[in-house]
């Protein structure tokens, strides 16, 4: 059968006739609910696309029947209006090149290539599996608006695969495994939890990250994740050091856990892609260090002197975080004092273990102003600032 093209409108007769031009054998019948542009396959309906045949529509594609679309045949979303796909288990080619948002109404696959041209792919709830991907960019991506639904790519071979992903904008995640190949699932999500962040120093994006093999059998995944400067908290810091610099967070047991040095590059610009090597999978974000209450030494060794770090945020207009870091266990004393002299709030006042420390103050009841910090511990005193603003 040589290319055609078919194209649906809200007249059913128009429907009928593309179809019955695409269908093998002759049987092919439509139905059409009123009101509801759609490109219908009845039940007991078999309808082939052979090679090289071209379907464009703007509108749904409801399949009650068998729809087999040969390899070489490509079926075509464009127009301005929000198609779905339902019932249609695979496709050979899937092109987007509309102005609008189309979904899937069920799990699917891609056994060609999916291009993204123009125009998003809401998978809503269901996985799509891609064999390969041409094109993925703000103006046209596959949107996961929770981790339910996911894009399913095979990864190995040494080689990085792309996930042109995101939801409300486009923060795609590339992936590299050591040795072997595994399908892994995607999706991002544009409102992580924040259990253990301190939100203004993190991101508000999360990527989750799934795949079949046992953790250690493509030995480290190498991730890429990319987003957007309005994606990052006020306090964000992209420095990869402590006390301040963000670090690979990893959702466990329904908190955010700091991961060390899996976190390991940052390109320094906008859209920002930074480089995280881990053997895990799961829920991943990126947020600062002020917050931890890391007395633990694997995460973060003990300072060799006392060490007072800026208030996080500072400016404060609500909450801040203050951290510490003790060499040696001692007695310490954190306060907050005006310009006067007065002490306004006591943070700490007792015995501490070595390594660094958090508390945090909510500021909310002072007025505007400058105000000082004074941490002692045993002998020595460091000093700091803090800028309350209304």
């Amino acid at each position: 059968m040589s290319a055609q093209t078919g194209t649906c409108r809200p007249n059913p007769l128009l429907v009928a006739a593309a179809l019955l031009a695409l269908a093998v054998p002759a049987r092919a019948a439509t139905g059409y609910t009123p009101g509801v542009p759609a490109f219908v396959v009845d039940g007991g309906t078999q309808v082939r696309l052979s090679g090289a045949t071209q379907l464009t529509l703007d509108c749904d594609l409801r399949n009650q029947g068998a729809f087999t679309p040969a390899p070489g045949s490509i079926v075509v979303l464009n127009g301005y209006g929000t198609p779905l796909l339902l019932g249609v288990g695979s496709f050979a080619d899937l092109a987007l090149a509309l102005q609008g948002t189309a979904a899937i109404g069920n799990a699917a696959s891609v056994n060609g290539t999916l291009a993204l041209a123009s125009g998003r792919l809401s998978l809503a709830g269901h996985d799509l599996t891609v064999n390969a991907i041409w094109g993925g960019s703000p103006a046209s991506y596959v949107m996961t608006p929770d981790t339910l639904g996911r894009l399913v790519r095979t990864v190995g071979g040494a080689i990085t695969v792309t996930f042109p992903v995101g939801n409300a904008s486009y923060d795609p995640m590339s992936i590299r495994t050591a040795v072997g190949t595994d399908a892994f699932r995607v999706a991002v999500l544009d409102a992580p939890p924040t259990t253990g962040l301190e939100p203004t120093t993190a991101l508000t994006r999360a990527w989750a990250v799934s795949h079949t093999n046992a953790p250690d059998v493509n030995g480290a995944l190498t991730y890429a994740v990319q987003w957007n400067k309005a994606e990052q908290g006020g306090s964000f810091d992209r420095g990869l050091a402590p006390p301040t610099g963000a670090w690979a967070w990893r959702w466990l047991n329904g908190a955010w856990v700091p991961q060390a040095s899996v976190r390991r590059s940052d390109n320094g610009v906008f859209p920002a892609v930074d480089t995280l090597l881990s053997f895990q999978s799961g829920l991943w974000t990126l947020a600062g260090t002020v917050q931890l209450l890391a007395t633990d030494p694997q995460l973060e060794a003990a300072p060799r002197l006392l060490e007072l770090a800026p208030a996080s945020p500072s400016p404060v207009r609500g909450a801040t975080s203050l951290r510490y870091g003790l060499p040696q266990r001692t007695r310490v004393t954190l306060g907050v004092y005006s310009v006067l002299g007065e002490r306004v709030a006591t943070l700490a006042d007792g015995e501490q273990p070595a390594g660094w420390h958090v508390v945090r103050y909510e500021a909310a009841k002072l007025p505007s102003g400058v105000y000082f910090l004074r941490l002692q511990a045993g002998a020595e005193v460091r000093s700091g600032k803090l800028v309350v603003m209304r």
